[in-house]
């Protein structure tokens, strides 16, 4: 077993000669990441500890200390309060002293310290046996012991080791129980419940078509506001506005809203974005409270090049035959050698190859070629192996859509869509070299193909029929006509899925913690698309970052319309914290909110309002930062090598930050519905060793799901028992420098993409509004100094007229002297050789 520091720090305290005097009485073991959180799925009633006289007396006087020099009342805690936040609250009143589960645990283990006489060989087995069951026991659940030697004694490390892990902080944890939150029969409609007490509830999204809409308060309705985009899906906009959502531009339309102000202050104001992806640097504008449908730096995989690059280095460092999913390809210009060695060798077959843009997408500059003179030799694009013998049906060529969510990177949180789309090519597939010209053929785009004469579209989505399927209508064929093994195909495909996230993971990671800065602002939904071969192996072709949820048919409605109301339930969007709530108290009759766990859902009193402090959203469940005990847990496993010894350990010591992430992935899972979570789950910690490196919450995850993975209300009920004394609500403090946001000047520099025009010389010069007083007078006598001298005709001793130099200065600047674009130039600098006017 590692020794850790805090457990060598927490062992010199409680060594058996010490008196007890020199061991630290802990404040509040709910609140103390640095005490073991055990796996009890209930709050056990607290057992009579074992009294040990001389160390209780020591042990109260060292409590009343504790308890005089504190203001804080661990138990009085109220969230509506400044006090709510503070790490280290005192011991209950009530109380004498914390009495530490260790204590009982280690009256035992010290009468097996003592030295055993010969004539007592029966007695000293004995207490070994009982170290084994000791032993065997982490966090309630029985493990098979390793053997013990009987020859060799049991060190003072490995006793204090067994008495922590046995512990149980909730044993002498005073009773706090959290009523279920008040809220209007109005509001509890339009949301959801979390699993988990002290959790704000979540945002109800319902289908596009589905009727009645939500009927939301007023109060809530008027900060529900989604920023449009100009490539927002109309299917994106019915779901919004059906769940109660208003729909905000960023330029006023005088027939909606006749004040610009108005549209302005709504667009600042939004809570959510459907929208293109940006730079990397730019999601430092997204405030607290919003979310974005995309990660930064995700372009590493929904760029051709860059996806190869990266599968290149696993390819490199784990084999062909494990990261081998994607055809061989060719980066040009800067793989032409390479590409010219492989063509020569490939000649003498007639292989096909396939040309690519970098960055495109619906089968634009795509197609397929088998000639060098072909090749485009400076222009930047992906050459690919073509796959020369697809799996047909019907004669068809075909590939499937698949639509993978990712709401967290770090850790990998990654959502399979149960349907997708098989779309297929309009012409007959043959591989002869004389119909490469023919895209219907060679191509399965939609966008392509519904241009084509034979094209016939499929209105019922249950049909194996027209040139698009649904997923299930594919797999179902395959397995009742073709007798396919339609599971391990499945598999096969959630592997590809996996590999693919992972080849990004590491860079979409580092951008993500340099430009976020908090856990709820992003999440993803990626469009991979996958072809088949003759053999049934899924090979990837790209993946998009934008994939397109045009809806034009019943077919598509039938896929993409329940998608999009699981994607935005599974992003979990919160009631904003500009919510008026005392408007919203005032809403009769009210109704207790249904929190699991709780069981009185009695009516209250309409005499009897309560504020509704925990309904809007709650910016310490998603904060990034850690406190001193939480980075040192996470150094500790990190650099664990033993699987074996992060499942056993790293569930024993839960930090508030390891609640917060856990309750996160428990409601996300709640709305997965035809959504099918494959990463983290009890069998893919085999993909754990192909990251770039260990992640602790990886590790945690992978615990968590070993553990309660396939019975998971023993770990619900655990992290229920944590919320219900607030302990996912312990944060450090913000650091005092936060990452300064963007200036105006540095949004407009990286917005800025037209060169500036030449300033014409018959205007007068201004000086920028931007400078200061005194080089706006040094800049104005410059101008005066140099225009005073071209009239006298002294410039550079020529004998021309002020006036033809003027004129000669007003023509554009030489092409070989670019143009200043720094904005804070002096606007009068000569642009040219010239004289200046």
């Amino acid at each position: 077993m590692l020794i850790t520091s805090i457990h060598l720090r927490y062992y010199r305290n409680f060594k058996i000669k010490k008196p007890r005097q020199d061991t630290p009485t802990p404040t509040c073991p709910a609140v103390s990441p640095a005490l073991p959180v055990s796996s009890v799925t209930t709050i056990p009633v607290g057992k009579k500890a074992v009294k040990i006289k001389k160390k209780v007396k020591s042990a109260k006087t060292k409590g009343s200390k504790m308890k005089t020099g504190s203001n804080t009342d661990c138990c009085g805690l109220d969230l509506e309060t400044e006090e709510a936040l503070s790490r280290s609250p005192s011991p209950d009143p009530l109380m004498d002293h914390w009495q530490m589960d260790t204590d009982a645990a280690l009256a035992e283990l010290e009468i097996m310290e003592e030295p055993a006489l010969p004539s007592t060989a029966k007695k000293e087995e004995e207490n070994l046996t009982l170290v084994t069951k000791l032993s065997s026991k982490l966090n309630g659940t029985v493990v098979t012991p390793k053997k013990a030697h009987s020859k060799d004694k049991v060190s003072k490390e490995q006793m204090f080791l067994t008495a922590l892990h046995t512990t149980n902080p909730f044993k002498s944890m005073p009773a706090r129980k959290e009523s279920p939150t008040l809220l209007p029969e109005s509001v509890a409609n339009c949301l959801r419940p979390s699993l988990f007490p002290r959790v704000p509830p979540y945002l109800k999204f319902i289908g596009h078509e589905e009727s009645p809409c939500l009927k939301v308060p007023l109060p809530i309705q008027k900060h529900l506001k989604w920023k449009l985009t100009t490539i927002t899906p109309i299917v994106v906009k019915k779901t919004l506005t059906n769940s109660g959502f208003r729909l905000v531009k960023s330029e006023c339309d005088t027939a909606e809203c006749p004040q610009e102000d108005d549209i302005i202050t709504e667009t600042i104001e939004w809570i959510g974005i459907w929208g293109k992806h940006m730079k990397s640097i730019m999601f430092r504008a997204i405030k607290d409270g919003q979310k974005m449908n995309h990660f930064p730096g995700t372009f590493q995989i929904g760029r051709k090049d860059r996806l190869w690059r990266n599968l290149q280095k696993l390819v490199c460092k784990y084999g062909i035959s494990e990261f081998g999913i994607m055809p061989k390809t060719y980066v040009l210009p800067h793989d032409m050698k390479l590409l010219k060695h492989d063509w020569e060798k490939y000649a003498a077959n007639n292989e096909k190859w396939i040309i690519k843009p970098p960055a495109s997408a619906r089968g634009t500059g795509i197609k397929v070629v088998s000639k060098w003179t072909q090749i485009p030799k400076k222009r930047p694009v992906v050459v690919q192996r073509y796959v020369s013998k697809p799996y047909l049906i019907n004669g068809n060529k075909f590939d499937l859509r698949l639509y993978v969510l990712v709401t967290s990177v770090h850790p990998l949180r990654i959502y399979l869509y149960k349907d997708g789309l098989a779309r297929f090519a309009s012409v007959k597939y043959n591989d002869e070299l004389s119909s490469l010209n023919d895209r219907y053929m060679h191509l399965t785009n939609y966008s392509i193909n519904r241009l084509s004469k034979n094209y016939t579209p499929n209105e019922d989505f249950a049909a194996c029929e027209g040139h698009k399927w649904t997923l299930q209508t594919l797999l179902q064929y395959l397995k009742s006509e073709k007798r396919v093994d339609t599971d391990s195909l499945w598999n096969a495909m959630k592997d590809l899925v996996i590999k693919t996230i992972i080849s990004g993971e590491a860079s979409i990671s580092s951008l993500t913690k340099a430009n976020i800065t908090s856990r709820y602002n992003c999440y993803e939904l990626f469009g991979i698309d996958v072809l088949l071969d003759e053999d049934l192996k899924p090979w990837l072709l790209e993946v998009n970052i934008s994939p397109s949820l045009h809806s034009a048919s019943p077919l598509d409605i039938h896929v993409k319309g329940p998608l999009v109301t699981t994607v935005l339930n599974i992003a979990q969007f919160q009631v904003p914290v500009k919510t008026n709530l005392e408007m919203l108290s005032k809403d009769k009759p009210h109704k207790l909110f249904q929190v699991p766990g709780h069981t009185n859902m009695d009516t209250v009193p309409k005499q009897n309002p309560k504020k509704l402090s925990g309904l809007p959203y709650d910016s310490r469940l998603y904060t990034v930062y850690l406190s001193k005990e939480e980075r040192d847990k996470h150094i500790i496993y990190t650099n664990m090598e033993d699987r074996d010894m992060y499942l056993r350990d790293i569930l024993s010591t839960l930090t508030p930050d390891d609640v917060r992430h856990l309750i996160q992935s428990e409601d996300e899972l709640t709305q997965s519905g035809d959504m099918e979570r494959i990463f983290p789950t009890p069998e893919t910690h085999k993909y754990l060793g192909f990251l770039a490196g260990p992640r602790y919450y990886n590790r945690l995850f992978d615990a968590w799901e070993t553990r309660y993975g396939r019975n998971r209300e023993p770990g619900l009920e655990l992290l229920r028992n944590l919320c219900d004394i607030g302990y996912h609500l312990e944060v450090p403090p913000v650091p005092l420098k936060p990452a300064p946001p963007l200036s105006a000047l540095d949004g407009c520099r990286m917005m800025w993409t037209r060169r500036p025009r030449p300033r014409r010389s018959g205007r007068p010069c201004r000086p920028s509004r931007r400078w200061s007083t005194e080089a706006a007078a040094a800049a104005r006598r410059t101008a005066q100094a140099r225009a005073w001298g071209a009239r006298a005709g002294r410039w550079r001793g020529s004998g021309r007229s002020g006036r033809s130099r003027c004129r000669r200065s007003s023509r554009a600047p030489s092409p070989r002297r670019k143009p200043a674009t720094d904005l804070n130039e002096n606007c009068c600098a000569p642009a040219s050789d010239g004289p200046p006017c």
